[in-house]
């Protein structure tokens, strides 16, 4: 009885849940608005927490906590705020070598 009541708990928002994060990791530190529920940077680890414990219950498998966007690395680090600042140092290595080709012209 007690894992059909944890799996249920995580079940019955899971679909909501991946789409909050998944917002909330590609917009990194704003704030976003998904149906009624406002999310702020607070809110990254909590989410990220949710999948977690999920997983580790056996709810949710690999795959389905790979809905969210984020990768196994990511999720493996336990960390909202590793997450973000790794995305945001891979985007401006990205912008830099943009600009660099561009200045090379």
């Amino acid at each position: 009885m007690r894992y059909a009541a944890v799996f249920a708990f995580f079940l019955e928002s899971y679909d909501d849940a991946v789409e909050r994060l998944k917002t909330f990791v590609d917009k990194a530190a704003r704030a976003t608005l998904i149906g009624d529920v406002f999310d702020d940077a607070a809110t990254g680890q909590g989410l990220l927490n949710y999948f977690l414990q999920a997983l580790n219950s056996g709810a949710i498998t690999e795959k389905e906590m790979l809905a969210t966007g984020l990768t196994l690395q990511e999720i493996r680090s336990r960390s909202f705020k590793y997450i973000l600042e790794n995305r945001k140092k891979k985007s401006h290595d990205c912008m830099g070598i943009r600009f660099a080709k561009t200045k090379l012209r």
